[in-house]
Order: C-alpha cells, then sequence, then structure tokens
C-alpha cells in the first residue's frame, strides 16, 4: 500500500468565492489561528520571513511573530516587505486559484517594499494557515519501501514491476523511472507525428509555443504543442499508460498530451523550465496530485537536457518556484533513453535542463482526477501564456 494519498484534493469550484479581506482577517483568521496556529507559527519561522505587510482595499494586516515565536496577524502597516494587492488577487490567494508565483509572472507590480520573493515566502505560511499545511523544515522527510527499509533514489522499474512496489517509490519520492516502454516501431511513428504537428503549427494558434533559436537574428521555431488528444501521436497513450496510472487507486483519467521539441541555444520565449511546480500557478487544491507521464521520444542526459526532480518534494509545503539553498532534498537528474518514460507528480518541484550539443523531444501525457476545473484552468492559461522568456531563463 501507498504511504501517501494521491488525492490531495481539499477544496472544489464549489468552494469558490470572492473573499472579503475585512471578513476574512476580523473573522475567520482568529479560527483559523486555533486550529491552525502551531502549523502556521513553524512555516512563519521556516520562511525566513521577518515580517510582511498584506494591503488589500484600504485594508493592512502585518503577519510577523511576537515574542513567543507564535504568528501574529496585526492590523497595520508594521512591516519591513509590503504587497498591495487588488482584490481579486487576495481571493485567488486565499482561495487558492492562482498563487504567488502567477502574481509573478503576471508582472503586477504588487511589491511596494521587499521584492516578489517575500509574497511566495509569504503563501507557504498562508498555505498552512488556510489549510493545515506543514511547512518544509530539514530532516522532514525520509524515504523508505513498505518493510520501511531505505529506497534506492536510482531505481528503475519495467510495466512488469510489482504496481504496489511502483506506488510506494512514486508516493515516497514524487518520480519513477520506467524502461523500455515504447518500440523503435512506435518511435517512429511517434517521431513522424510531432514533425506532422510541429509544421502545422503557428505562432498565432494559441495551442503552440515558440522560441527563437541563436540570438536576435535566429530562427523562429515551435518549441512546444500542447492539449492532444490521447491518440495524436499515432500511439494510444491512454491504452499504454491506463493501467500504470491505475496503481495509484485515485481513478485518474486522461487529460491531454503536450509534445515538447527542445531545441539548442533558445534565447527567446518559453522551452525550458527551471525549479517549479506544475501547481506553481495555483490550482493544488483543487486537482492535485495529477499524474504526469513523459514518454522519451530522444535520449535525455546531460548533453541535450533532461527532466530533475527534487525527490520527496511533493510531500510538503514549500516555495513553488525556484530552489532554496536550505532545501536539504535530494536533487534527481533522470537520463533516458528512447522509449523509456518519466512518471512525476504534479506537486514535485522539477526543471528542465537545455540541450547543450542535439534536440530533446518528449511527449507528456497528463492524468487527473474528475472534477470541473476548466473555468479556474482558463485563469491560469492566462497568466501562463504572457510570460516571457526572462521569467523562465534557465539557471
Amino acid at each position: 500500500m501507498s504511504t501517501v494519498d494521491f488525492d490531495q484534493r481539499t477544496r472544489s469550484i464549489d468552494d469558490v468565492s470572492d473573499v472579503d479581506v475585512r471578513i476574512f482577517m476580523e473573522h475567520i483568521v482568529p479560527d483559523l489561528l486555533v486550529r491552525n496556529g502551531a502549523v502556521a507559527s513553524r512555516a512563519m519561522r521556516a520562511s525566513s520571513l521577518d515580517s510582511i505587510v498584506i494591503a488589500v482595499s484600504g485594508a493592512e494586516h502585518t503577519w510577523t511573530l511576537d515574542a513567543d515565536g507564535a504568528l501574529a496577524i496585526v492590523p497595520g502597516d508594521h512591516g519591513r516587505a509590503r504587497a498591495d494587492l487588488s482584490s481579486e488577487w487576495f481571493s485567488d490567494l486565499v482561495s487558492n486559484v492562482r498563487s504567488a508565483v502567477a502574481v509573478l509572472i503576471s508582472a503586477e507590480p504588487v511589491m511596494t517594499r521587499g521584492n516578489i520573493s517575500h509574497l511566495i515566502a509569504w503563501e507557504t505560511v498562508l498555505r498552512a494557515l488556510c489549510d493545515g499545511r506543514p511547512a518544509y523544515e530539514p530532516g522532514l522527510i525520509d524515504f523508505v519501501d513498505s518493510t520501511g527499509a531505505p529506497l534506492d533514489l536510482a531505481r528503475s522499474f519495467t510495466v512488469a514491476d510489482d504496481p504496489a512496489d511502483m506506488a510506494q517509490f512514486l508516493s515516497q519520492t514524487g518520480f519513477m523511472l520506467l524502461r523500455g516502454v515504447f518500440d523503435a516501431g512506435e518511435l517512429d511513428t511517434i517521431n513522424e507525428r510531432i514533425d506532422e504537428l510541429r509544421a502545422a503549427a503557428t505562432p498565432e494558434d494559441n495551442a503552440s509555443w515558440w522560441g527563437r533559436v541563436g540570438g536576435n537574428d535566429g530562427e523562429y521555431l515551435c518549441v512546444r504543442v500542447n492539449d492532444l488528444p490521447q491518440d495524436a501521436l499515432g500511439v494510444s497513450m491512454l491504452d499504454r499508460f491506463g493501467p500504470i496510472v491505475a496503481m495509484t487507486d485515485s481513478n485518474h483519467e486522461f487529460d491531454h498530451i503536450d509534445v515538447l521539441i527542445k531545441p539548442v541555444d533558445v534565447t527567446e520565449g518559453i522551452s525550458d523550465l527551471p525549479w517549479h511546480k506544475d501547481c506553481s500557478l495555483g490550482l493544488h487544491s483543487y486537482q492535485c496530485y495529477q499524474v504526469i507521464f513523459g514518454l522519451s521520444v530522444t535520449a535525455s542526459g546531460p548533453e541535450n537536457g533532461q527532466l530533475g526532480v527534487v525527490a520527496g518534494s511533493h510531500r510538503v509545503n514549500i516555495d513553488q518556484f525556484g530552489l532554496s539553498e536550505d532545501i536539504d532534498l535530494p536533487q534527481v537528474f533522470i537520463a533516458t533513453e528512447p522509449g523509456d518514460v518519466t512518471v512525476h507528480l504534479s506537486c514535485t518541484l522539477h526543471c528542465s535542463t537545455p540541450p547543450v550539443h542535439s534536440e530533446r523531444r518528449v511527449a507528456y501525457s497528463t492524468f487527473m482526477m474528475e472534477g470541473d476545473t476548466a473555468a479556474l484552468e482558463e485563469r491560469i492559461r492566462g497568466v501562463r501564456d504572457q510570460a516571457g522568456r526572462e521569467t523562465f531563463a534557465p539557471t
């Protein structure tokens, strides 16, 4: 049996409403402090925040620690950092619809004092207070198999392995590598379909991402085609991955395929993403864990880019963007051969390293649990699609 429930959802679209800042601070926060105050206080201490003022529609409240090290939320501007948020952004942050990372991507000038990293750090405290999610602390996470023995994080699997062992590994680490899932003939078909999809894409189609290679005078190329059906690549991803995702016992269903074609030397546009979670822009409480299968159409590794993951990061409440030096969780960079498949959970902190010498191709199939969040996803999409290369420059 898995040690982690793969269904981490605590909200549905029916829970979304406008949050009045005064009602929230005066009537809801006191109850939350009784219920989750200890968890939120630990989160505030772990955040390295001294204090931050959250100002909304003329209402100012300072989040800080009192003399006993407990979270205190007091009226007025008494903090070092300050964020001036619209009522819409505040509602979305409290309700976990859009995140502080979405504020960053939107480039809205909300920080009157300090910088956006302070708001991102504050959100871990907000999630601890509202949802009771413990913040990350060093030594909090270990990795064990079903017998309690330490896991080998370098282990890989095949589709013939015991689903219970795979579920245990994935639930503990947030990632997994499956070897030899697709054969050479299937990969030939998939590559042909990718070539056709890329040739048919245009910068105006709202279904693809584009990047420029080689500087200002370089070629403008399609680097990603989004939201494809399960048979778009000539091989049924539902048939191939459905039996594997069943190991979660959470009724995950196929949602879409995203095809990524990663050229060398992208200098403009979104291609290779730094450390992030797939719920970094929001909707964790409504959708996680999603299960994402990454089919390696080409090999991946240091020379042509690869998936990197922070093992166990799905199990803790940490900053949704970037990787702090204070995080002691293992970083694992996964090398694959054509036909191998990586699996990661939407809450796993991960990155994509840029190709150095040759193009990388990967097709990600996302499986989600039942629930209508389409209207909320459109709000996230609006933020994501406006992002520029300067936001997602690989490090």
